[in-house]
């Protein structure tokens, strides 16, 4: 009973098929040979039941064996779980079996054969009779709003409701897709037009494919048994990671010496899982990291994630962020870091003069090395901007829109016996700060891309190019979005800041294959000024 746009079991695509099977044959005249059909799939579905059945008995075995190797206390919450998902799952399907036997005598006058068991599909002598299967379901109620079928759609969905209360909230979508059971979801009958779920399966049907499909409902009420008792039995050990490699790893203290200190590290033993690919989010400058705006992502492979982050001014630099691993029970948790570095200038320098340049409304580092002590040093500058002193030998330098275009003289001068000497001074040619480019998720710049993907993290940012040394933070400002659905455009969505709105994310979930997005007129803003952006262009796929 699952929706068509959710994920299936491997046993529920196989009861999906059965009941394809079963609606071709309502379609056809139905004769004699078809209708003993029916009692074929319903073996099937009888037998694929006690498969699974056989497995849900293993698991109390498997809770006990959790108890004796992990202790009372730590399984005592999933034995309470596992005992209240047996009783309301046994408590559903034996009111379905009853049903099934009062539709037997409804139907057929006796739920016993001759021999004085139970009857089987292959017993019922009135097979093809409707009127009698749908007055059981509906009752008189031509509306078709009341009877049994309606009273077990709510038995089901109460049910439903139930046992996903014990699934933790940032689980439960992927739970309650593998379980389906949805009998709330929206279904049409053969001319499009909306149906509930009680009319859709049993409205008007003959009295073979309503026994058949109650056994199908059982069938699937133990299925979300199943799937429920693994995850219950599961959440026991669901905050322990399962590692699969160990290696020893020399963490230095810092991986610069001076002559005469001396070299120290922290000498562990660190364990990972290759199976798992890992993200991580980071940003320079930070402290702290505490989502995926504005900061760089990196995929990790094989459990790894390398960090590489080129080494641009001198000095400390720091930078924050997390890595975002996933539990064994399928949620994900981020986990964060920080560290801090030293970039040294090289003793030895070599300037390509034509390549100096400082930026326009952002502050350009500068060191200077003279020889003399580094707080003797000062700059001034020819052609205009202001310099500001960070650190000894170290200034920021900043220039206006106005400059673009123009040169600047950094000249550099030093006190030395009580008097200042000039140094010399080099050069600078003012550039306007290169466009960002425009990325949804830090990641995608176009193309095809799934809406799984696209929702995963639901925001425009602007990165600079990597090849861009300075550490430029970018804010949207606001952005419009178009949909084309196969050359129609619908009209354009406007959205306040860098994050997708509840409109378009429910836009996009129900967008289909092949719709064209364009996100475009793109604006941006950072201390370098406000711009304009690429526009990004994905296909649904």
């Amino acid at each position: 009973m699952g929706a068509t746009n959710c994920p299936e079991t491997p046993r529920q695509r196989m009861i999906g098929m059965m009941y394809l099977v079963l609606t071709a044959m309502l379609a056809l005249n139905v004769s004699k040979d078809i209708l003993n059909a029916f009692s074929t799939v319903d073996e099937a579905l009888t037998m694929s039941t006690q498969i699974t059945n056989k497995g849900i008995s293993g698991f109390q075995r498997k809770l006990a064996l959790e108890k004796a190797s992990q202790g009372e206390a730590k399984v005592k919450n999933a034995e309470i779980m596992v005992n209240e998902i047996v009783r309301e799952s046994d408590q559903l399907v034996d009111y379905i079996e009853k049903m099934k036997v009062e539709l037997l005598i409804a139907v057929d006058g006796t739920e016993k054969t001759e021999d004085g068991k139970i009857k089987t599909a292959n017993d019922i002598k009135s097979k093809d009779n409707i009127s009698k299967a749908h007055r059981f379901m509906f009752g008189e109620d031509k509306a078709l709003n009341s009877g049994k079928a309606v009273d077990l759609r709510k038995k089901i969905e109460a049910y439903r409701n139930k046992i996903l209360s014990f699934v933790k909230p940032e689980g439960r979508q992927i739970i309650g897709d593998q379980i389906g059971l949805k009998v709330n979801e929206n279904y049409k009958n053969k001319d499009g037009a909306p149906e509930n779920w009680e009319v859709h399966y049993f409205g008007h049907q003959i009295m073979i494919a309503t026994y058949t499909l109650l056994n199908k409902t059982i069938g699937e009420i133990r299925n979300a048994q199943s799937i429920m008792l693994n995850y219950a039995i599961g959440s026991t050990t669901a905050d322990d990671f399962k590692f699969n490699q160990i290696q020893a790893r020399a963490i230095p203290v810092s991986q610069m010496v001076f002559q005469g200190d001396k070299y120290s590290a922290d000498v562990i033993v660190a364990a990972f899982d290759d199976r798992q690919s890992p993200e991580v989010y980071y940003r320079m400058g930070a402290d702290t990291l505490i989502s995926t705006e504005g900061a760089t992502r990196l995929d990790g492979q094989n459990g790894i994630v390398k960090l590489e982050i080129p080494a641009g001014s001198p000095g400390e630099q720091k930078f924050a962020g997390f890595i975002r691993v996933t539990k064994p029970d399928g949620t994900q948790t981020n986990y964060a870091f920080k560290d801090k570095y030293t970039v040294l200038k090289p003793s030895a320098t070599v300037a390509a003069e034509k390549m100096n340049v400082f930026y326009a409304n952002i502050d350009n580092p500068v060191s200077v090395n003279a020889p003399v002590a580094p707080d003797k040093i000062s700059i001034n500058l020819t052609g205009g901007g202001t310099a500001t002193k960070t650190a000894p030998g170290n200034f920021n330098v900043r220039v206006t829109d106005a400059m673009v275009g123009r040169t600047v003289t950094v000249n550099v001068s030093a006190e030395s016996g009580g008097r200042t000497a000039q140094m010399g001074g080099t050069v600078f040619r003012v550039k306007r700060v290169p466009d960002p480019q425009a990325r949804i998720g830090g990641n995608y710049t176009g193309g095809r891309v799934s809406k799984n993907d696209l929702l995963a993290n639901p925001f425009i940012n602007a990165q600079m190019p990597q090849d861009f040394a300075y550490q430029l933070q970018w804010k949207i400002t606001a952005y419009q979005v178009i949909f084309n659905v196969k050359g129609m455009e619908d009209t354009p969505i406007t959205v306040q800041g860098g994050a997708f709105t509840e409109t378009l994310k429910t836009k996009i979930k129900n967008a289909i294959p092949g719709t064209v997005i364009i996100f475009q007129g793109i604006k941006t803003s950072s201390e370098a000024g406000p711009r304009s952006l690429n526009e990004i262009t994905v296909r649904i796929k």
